[in-house]
């Protein structure tokens, strides 16, 4: 059977337009354990052993059975999710991949973009807040955490036959104490410091990709309107 010409003009448009769409990235295991770890350092902690939140993740009672159901298979009181650490970190990272993947798709593969867009969703439901004042701390934090975890899974992963410490050169202990004040000053919201700390660590090492989203992170903090964000939430996460 013959294919009308104009038929087959429009088929082979819709196969190279499909052809021509950018590739999506997978996120690695090693991201999502950085942005899991990273959201149960970032946790808010209230100081009270009754506050209605479980685990080291500080997650609300609601999610646990519906999230446990559904990647265990198994539902889980708030109880037993607490007394699980390792139960607990397995649900949360099931969840956390698939929102880090949407949220990688969502930002055109931009990494720490994506990360800040998962804190948003984790702390409010609503990925699109990243740049919301009131959780502008909690969102900070997880970027710091998931950074240094990033850093020390890389350190890891090193190859055996590096260099001894010793023939380390020495801008490498600058950078990382650079790093560290940087993250302590941003926390304090002392974001002229922190520019400072980061902008010489960029020194000890150019073009490095962390000091470089700690800078624009920071510049974007100092340069919010808002001066009045909350201390604390009240909805840790959806």
């Amino acid at each position: 059977m013959r294919v009308p010409i104009d038929k087959l003009i429009v088929s082979l448009g819709v196969i190279l337009a499909v052809g021509a769409l950018p590739a999506q990235a997978q996120v690695s295991d090693r991201q999502v354990a950085a942005l899991v770890e990273a959201l149960r350092q970032a946790a808010p902690q209230t100081g009270r052993a009754d506050d209605g939140l479980y685990s080291d993740w500080q997650i609300m009672p609601g999610n646990i059975p519906r999230w446990s159901r559904s990647c265990i298979g198994r539902e889980l009181s708030p109880t037993e999710f607490e007394a699980s650490p390792d139960a607990a970190r397995s649900v949360v990272t099931c969840v956390m991949r698939d929102v880090l993947q949407d949220e990688y798709d969502a930002s055109g593969n931009d990494e720490m973009l994506a990360v800040r867009r998962s804190a948003a969703w984790w702390m409010r439901g609503d990925p699109s807040q990243y740049n919301s004042s009131e959780i502008a701390d909690y969102v900070q934090q997880v970027v710091n955490a998931y950074g240094q975890q990033q850093g020390t899974a890389a350190a890891a992963a090193a190859p055996r036959s590096s260099p001894p410490a010793t023939q380390q050169p020495p801008q490498s202990v600058e950078f990382d104490r650079y790093m560290e004040a940087g993250y302590e000053a941003t926390e304090q919201r002392d974001y002229e410091t922190a520019l400072l700390y980061f902008q010489r660590a960029l020194d000890e090492r150019p073009n490095n990709s962390y000091a470089q989203q700690a800078i624009q992170n920071v510049e974007q903090y100092r340069t919010d309107t808002s001066e009045d964000a909350p201390d604390s939430q009240s909805q840790p996460n959806p």
